[in-house]
């Protein structure tokens, strides 16, 4: 059964640290690779135009907790 996961992290952008939050299924508690496969793919729609990976290098995870 999938479970649904609130992925909460932080990051830099434009010289400010920010929160985001992304939302992640998985069949069991997500492991770390997964954790950051999603904030990359999360933070890649937040970047501008041709920033690609390098500018989503950096974040830090807070929490990981399943949602009802």
């Amino acid at each position: 059964m999938k479970t649904t996961y609130k992925i909460t992290y932080e990051h830099e952008a434009e010289g400010q640290t920010r929160a985001e939050e992304v939302l992640l299924e998985s069949e069991g508690e997500p492991s770390q690779e997964e954790v950051h496969e999603a904030i990359l793919q999360d933070s890649a729609r937040h970047q501008h135009p041709g920033a690609g990976v390098e500018g989503v290098a950096g974040f830090t995870v807070i929490s990981v907790v399943p949602t009802p």
